[in-house]
């Protein structure tokens, strides 16, 4: 495939390699750490936002931790809606007025809870795979499982890097499911308390 050289005056082309600096990435430091450790593992430092990128932020970039693993991802700005699993679907069409977000269902815990449930729905075998997932099933796949979640804003933003609690639909939804909503900060500041404590 031939390429015409760039222009004078024109951007200069995209670096080769991973994005370093797409703010969807680089919110993670190791999956097996989230498992392993506190939930504040999981998170690096803010990305630095070298560019404007109008069509993904304002975002909230989320990390669901089962077991060892972790999903990351954000929630869903398209046109089509998420392929939510059909537990999560149900159970956030069955919410009441007063406890429905904005947009149910696009959160990226909905999202994460939905790509880890579909995940675990394709693995099962035998018999259960005959019928649909039950919420016993699904509850017990989400076993200690937790979920956290931070704001994605440009540089500077004072919100970037913030966590973001969840909505009041995913709050439910999360409680339904047995997840638990994780402030990594609360984690931090806990700890650097005890630290003081043992020192004093």
């Amino acid at each position: 495939m031939n390429i015409a050289p760039r222009q004078a005056g024109s951007p200069p082309a995209p670096p080769s390699g991973p994005r370093a600096d797409d703010p969807r990435l680089g919110l993670m430091r190791d999956g097996a750490a989230a498992g392993s450790g506190g939930p504040a593992a999981a998170f690096a430092a803010a990305p630095f936002l070298h560019h404007r990128r109008d069509g993904i932020l304002p975002a909230v970039a989320g990390a669901l931790s089962v077991r060892g693993g972790t999903l990351t991802g954000t929630g869903s700005r398209s046109d089509t809606p998420p392929g939510l699993h059909p537990l999560v679907a149900d159970f956030l069409a069955g919410l009441p007025t007063a406890d429905r977000g904005r947009s149910p269902g696009r959160c990226s815990e909905a999202v994460l809870l939905s790509r880890f449930l579909n995940s675990a729905d394709a693995a099962r075998s035998g018999r259960k795979a005959e019928w649909p997932m039950s919420e016993g099933e699904a509850r017990k796949a989400l076993k200690q499982a937790r979920l956290t979640a931070r704001h994605v804003r440009e540089d500077g933003d004072p919100r970037h890097g913030a966590y973001a609690p969840p909505c009041r639909s995913c709050a439910r939804l999360l409680d339904h499911f047995g997840v638990a909503a994780v402030d990594p900060g609360a984690y931090a500041e806990a700890g650097a308390g005890e630290r003081e404590a043992e020192g004093s």
